[in-house]
């Protein structure tokens, strides 16, 4: 070792590094460690970036006990983690709890997973007792939807919360929210296949309202008009998995006006989507939608959400509020980029 730790953090002669070690360190006053891993909000980047090098290079590990004492906050985050899928889907959030485990290890916060329930009201009892014992601080919604009742309850139990996803339909944000331009990455999706030489470019969703997926047709949509290509269109619907999108793919593809281009709302659409071309031996050219190793191991091109900035903008929203601020409701939308096959 050059730092003078030994494995573990101990230091030579015995003890572990404190406040005062990681303050020494980088040069700043122990008010400022405690800010870098308290109140980061507080400092600037380049400051609490030095603390938080000083912290890793004396292996420094605060008191939790000591911590929740002094803050009087548990220091943890919770958010749902929903049952497997179809290995596809889930890809992204692992990508989002990913990115919200690294904001909260810069932020000084845990991440405590909580399990699916059965419905909103088993969910909302789960979050509430988790807030309210004070286990954690606040929750990061997912999956939220149009008919979504989480949002408006935990704002009437004055609950701190973040939901990736927006509140469809509101004029103003009445909480604080994170969401990804679904119409823009359908929009790229669309240029991408009008630049290969394509002119019927159809689209293949899913079948029920859901406002994501209306959000990624209207992109498709508009985006073809904006373009000046006429219509009828093509487009179609199927539940989110592979086998379904295939046979879905193979109708559209024996109809008289069948696409030369399909985006797709999922790259679980998009794969299968893929493989009922290959069958039929169509010349379509599918992009998909996440951007999940699928694709790329496809040679497809996909609309890749920014989803580990998702998941800090959406601690990045929540951070006043933790440390007792109270500030006007927020919403950030995030716009994806295409990813293109290499």
């Amino acid at each position: 070792m050059t730092d003078g730790r030994t494995p573990g953090g101990l230091r030579p002669g015995g003890g572990l590094p404190t406040l005062e070690t990681v303050a020494a360190r980088a040069g700043v006053s122990r008010q400022t460690v405690s800010n870098a891993l308290h109140r980061p909000d507080r400092l600037a980047a380049g400051t609490r970036d030095k603390v938080l090098r000083a912290v890793r290079e004396t292996g420094y590990r605060p008191s939790l006990p000591a911590r929740q004492l002094a803050t009087r906050r548990a220091g943890a985050v919770a958010v749902r983690a929903d049952r497997p899928q179809d290995g596809i889907s889930g890809m992204v959030l692992d990508v989002f709890f990913h990115g919200l485990a690294e904001a909260g290890e810069r932020s000084g916060n845990r991440v405590v997973l909580y399990p699916e329930q059965a419905d909103e009201e088993a969910e909302l009892a789960v979050v509430e007792g988790l807030l309210g014992s004070g286990a954690a601080d606040a929750v990061v919604l997912t999956a939220t939807n149009v008919h979504d009742g989480r949002p408006a309850r935990l704002t009437a139990a004055g609950l701190t919360f973040c939901a990736f996803g927006r509140p469809w339909g509101e004029d103003e944000p009445p909480h604080d929210w994170v969401d990804v331009d679904g119409a823009h990455g359908t929009g790229l999706a669309v240029a991408h296949a009008l630049a290969a030489g394509r002119r019927r470019v159809g689209f293949l969703g899913w079948p029920d309202d859901a406002a994501t997926g209306r959000d990624r047709r209207r992109g498709w949509d508009e985006a073809l008009t904006a373009a000046g290509v006429p219509g009828p269109r093509v487009e179609a619907a199927c539940t989110n998995s592979a086998d379904a999108a295939r046979a879905c793919t193979a109708a559209v593809l024996d109809r008289d006006d069948a696409p030369d281009a399909l985006v797709c709302a999922s790259d679980s659409l998009a794969l299968g989507a893929h493989r009922a071309a290959q069958a039929a031996g169509a010349d379509l050219l599918v992009v998909g939608f996440d951007a999940t190793p699928v694709t790329s191991a496809l040679g497809l091109a996909s609309v890749a959400q920014p989803v580990g900035e998702v998941a800090h903008a959406c601690l990045d929203l929540l951070l006043p509020r933790l440390a007792g601020e109270d500030p006007a409701a927020r919403g950030v939308l995030l716009r994806p980029a295409l990813a293109l096959p290499t």
